[in-house]
């Protein structure tokens, strides 16, 4: 079994798809969620305090 270049080739599924409220590439069809806005498992938008914005990191 190996790990290298042979191992590349078979990673043809689609795992995450456009996700329908941020519009994201993010959402995982097998979870049913949104890992950059948390659609499918809360209605409120995911939110985390060690997030920085963008502007600020400039």
């Amino acid at each position: 079994m190996t790990k290298g270049t042979s191992s590349f080739g078979k990673k043809n599924k689609v795992v995450h798809i456009r996700c329908r409220r941020c519009g994201h590439h993010s959402f995982n069809l097998s979870k049913g969620r949104c890992a950059h806005c948390g659609f499918g498992e809360t209605k409120k938008w995911r939110k985390y305090n060690w997030i920085k914005p963008k502007k600020l990191l400039k």
